[in-house]
């Protein structure tokens, strides 16, 4: 079959579906979104499905966090504290990326492996394809963070539920100042 006839023949069936069924096909979209990654929604929708009145509801919020990425539940209620002097944290790192160079987030967990960083931190492989060590950090000057609850994820090219639930702040600095707060304890390899 020619090209043009398969997208043709696909123009058809999407608009003979929404004709047949009376609606739109711009409202059968929680489909798509689902039949990108079907193993993660399955799972996002057995773990999330009951915070929701109905299932639009949930589809919705589904979408939106494919979307939006956001690294909070979307129940969070932004809450900036001030990190004392001699706190510990971790954080995961890639290959290559220098300890003097942190990212912007870091969790109170232990990290055991990695995991734990995609799972209970919920990082996608979009955002750090490969893992290899954990930095503990001390802060040593006070530091101003939105602490809270790691967000789930929808890591969609692995067809991946992320469920997160560990603990995460986010540094309100920019990167060129973290160091100025912190200071490395210890680097250690994790698989």
């Amino acid at each position: 079959m020619r090209l043009w006839h398969r997208w043709a023949f696909a123009l058809l069936l999407l608009f003979s579906t929404a004709v047949s069924t009376g609606v739109p096909a711009a409202a059968q979209a929680p489909a798509a979104a689902a039949a990108a990654a079907p193993a993660a929604h399955a799972a996002w929708w057995a773990d999330q499905r009951w915070r929701y009145a109905g299932d639009e509801e949930a589809e919705a919020a589904y979408r939106a966090l494919v979307a939006r990425e956001s690294p909070w539940p979307e129940w969070h209620q932004s809450n900036l504290v001030s990190l004392p002097a001699g706190l510990r944290f971790q954080m995961a790192i890639a290959p290559g990326q220098p300890t003097d160079r942190p990212g912007g987030f870091g969790t109170f967990d232990r990290i055991p492996n990695v995991d734990y960083v995609r799972l209970s931190l919920a990082v996608k492989t979009a955002w750090k394809p490969a893992i290899d060590r954990v930095v503990t950090y001390e802060i040593t000057a006070p530091l101003i963070a939105d602490v809270g609850t790691v967000g789930p994820q929808i890591d969609v090219p692995a067809d991946r539920y992320l469920p997160g639930g560990g603990s995460q702040f986010q540094m309100m600095m920019p990167a060129a100042e973290r160091m100025q707060h912190l200071r490395v304890v210890e680097v250690r390899s994790i698989q």
